[in-house]
């Protein structure tokens, strides 16, 4: 064998361990070279990688305590050990006892079988998916085992392979498909050949081919599938905030008197007070009622001194002449008042008129808001 040399045998080991507690008798001076021989035994052990290394690594364990050797180093051999222990432990009757194995066989409905195995194979139901994913997949693993007719010890070895094997490969590795294959092929091999104590033949051979078979199209063929489920990366998060519908109250700021202002005259609040309205429009119409008659009495005053001037003339005339002249004035006169009167007339009805259309639309207002 490869190596074989370089690993120590059990017999050395045996002859060791003999001499080593021949030596618990020498005297005292001698301990420190037989703890020296003693580790020097237990690095040589601590090469064991297969299954044939488990029991002269126990022996250097066991020789190493008993010279009272350094216990980090102890340590460190008793956690290969227990590594190789339970690479090569068998796992009939691991997972699922035979007190299972009958309620599976007795469950009614499938839910309760995948109940069965959830407690069975140690899952969580806080997993969601995953946990619903691996519970088909025991499952389906039962319903081969109760096809295939094998006994208690044989389906419950099954079930813990395949479980071991999605464990290894899949969660705690992250194994290729190549090294889950060899994974699976040495769990199988361990299984279906009787030596003892490295393995129990807990299959025949045509029982290994069938479940070689049955991991083909199931387990290997949907690989990716089941890897997938545990790479997932998380694409959303989601964050609960509190906000409350009603805004929070605004921290009191001081007030000073010179931020007073009068309601009166806020544009917002006119509203509130209709009097300020009617004082408004009232003086805006007897704005309008002075402006009017001021226009009015300007246009009197302007017709009143061209007839002035009319007149004067009239009696220039009939002064400075005779009677011819002063009838020649008085029909110069009477001829040339008519246009001017008449203009006056005009220009008197249009401001009449301009100061009725400016106090009319106050006055209805104010009328359509009186009480009927």
């Amino acid at each position: 064998v490869a190596g074989a040399s370089d690993r120590p045998s059990l017999g050395s080991v045996a002859l060791g361990a003999g001499a080593m507690a021949a030596g618990t008798g020498l005297a005292r001076g001698d301990a420190s070279e037989l703890r020296k021989r003693a580790r020097r035994q237990l690095k040589e052990a601590m090469v064991a990688r297969d299954s044939e290394d488990i029991e002269p690594l126990r022996v250097a364990i066991e020789v190493a305590c008993e010279v009272g050797l350094d216990e980090r180093d102890i340590a460190r051999a008793r956690e290969l050990l227990a590594k190789l222990e339970a690479k090569d432990r068998s796992l009939a009757l691991t997972d699922v006892s035979r007190d299972d194995l009958e309620r599976l066989k007795a469950a009614s409905s499938r839910e309760e079988a995948e109940g069965i195995l959830i407690r069975c194979m140690g899952l969580s139901l806080h997993d969601g998916f995953q946990t619903e994913v691996l519970a088909e997949f025991h499952y389906h693993n039962f319903l081969f085992t109760q096809s295939q007719r094998l006994n208690a010890e044989q389906a419950s070895t099954f079930l813990s392979l395949m479980r071991h094997l999605h464990e290894r490969a899949i969660l705690q590795e992250a194994m290729s498909e190549a090294a889950a294959r060899e994974l699976f092929d040495d769990l199988v091999r361990r299984h279906s050949r009787q030596l003892p104590p490295f393995s129990i033949a807990a299959f025949q051979e045509e029982q290994a081919e069938a479940i070689r078979a049955y991991a083909e199209r199931g387990f290997f063929k949907h690989f990716r599938m089941y890897a997938h489920v545990y790479k997932q990366l998380p694409v959303l998060a989601v964050t609960a905030v509190e906000k409350p519908l009603v805004p929070e109250v605004p921290a009191i700021q001081p007030l000073h008197k010179d931020f007073e202002v009068d309601p009166q005259e806020v544009l917002e609040l006119r509203d509130l007070f209709p009097e300020i309205e009617e004082s408004a429009d009232e003086g805006a119409a007897d704005a309008a009622l002075t402006s009017s008659a001021g226009r009015l009495h300007s246009h009197s005053a302007t017709s009143r001194s061209s007839g002035g001037a009319a007149r004067g003339a009239g009696s220039f005339g009939s002064g400075g002449s005779g009677a011819v002249s002063g009838a020649s004035a008085r029909g110069h006169s009477a001829g040339s008042a008519r246009p001017v009167d008449s203009t006056t007339k005009a220009e008197v009805e249009a401001a009449i008129d301009s100061v009725l259309q400016e106090l009319l639309p106050p006055l209805d207002a104010r009328i359509s808001q009186l009480p009927e």
